[in-house]
């Protein structure tokens, strides 16, 4: 079994506490001409009431053709590389990390009114967290509606629908207690505090 059970995350707000705080996602797509997946980044939104999750990549993004179709989104969460100094040279070398792993179905949207309704989530989103306080955030409207609509015709407007969520989180729970709590104290010793917090979940 991969991941080993001991780093299989199975608490569901674990796992969308990371996906609301890593928000781009890596996306697995099929390749018709290929084996190996197409890959594309795109950052998501969750929308919790919903249960879905939104987004918007150029038309010419091979997710464009594939409504209906299923993909696999990851999302990557905090990651370091682990001294052995950090457990009293009681591990080996290796490398702590989070991620959730998401099969999810491809649902266009074609409706002008639900890519206007997704964009202007999207940008109060994303501008809550980029805009300083002694700034003033952009708006939606600063662009007019016959040119936004315009330029969404460059667009393909997207819900992720998911159906399986995966956690794998490598956080030494293959150690005993005792190790564990050295590892997390030097984390945040050496100023990795969001890692270490991880050892709680």
């Amino acid at each position: 079994m991969y991941p080993a059970e001991h780093f299989q995350q199975h608490d569901g707000k674990q796992l969308q506490q990371l996906v609301n705080s890593y928000q781009l996602a890596t996306i697995l797509m099929p390749n018709s001409q290929s084996q190996l997946n197409d890959i594309c980044h795109v950052p998501l939104l969750y929308d919790l009431e919903q249960k879905v999750f939104i987004g918007h990549v150029a038309k010419y993004n091979p997710l464009s053709l594939l409504d209906g179709q299923s993909v696999n989104l990851l999302f990557s969460g905090e990651d370091c590389y682990l001294s052995p100094s950090y457990s009293q040279n009681k591990t080996l070398p290796s490398w702590l990390y989070s991620s959730v792993y998401i099969t999810a179905h491809v649902r266009l949207i074609t409706n002008t009114d639900k890519k206007e309704q997704i964009m202007q989530r999207l940008t109060d989103h994303f501008e809550l967290h980029f805009s300083k306080p002694d700034t003033t955030k952009w708006q939606l409207d600063e662009v007019p509606v016959q040119h936004r609509h315009a330029m969404y015709q460059q667009l393909s407007f997207i819900e992720f629908i998911p159906c399986h969520w995966r956690g794998n989180f490598k956080l030494s729970q293959n150690k005993p207690a005792t190790i564990r709590k050295v590892i997390k104290d030097n984390l945040i010793k050496h100023g990795k505090e969001s890692i270490a917090q991880l050892f709680d979940s």
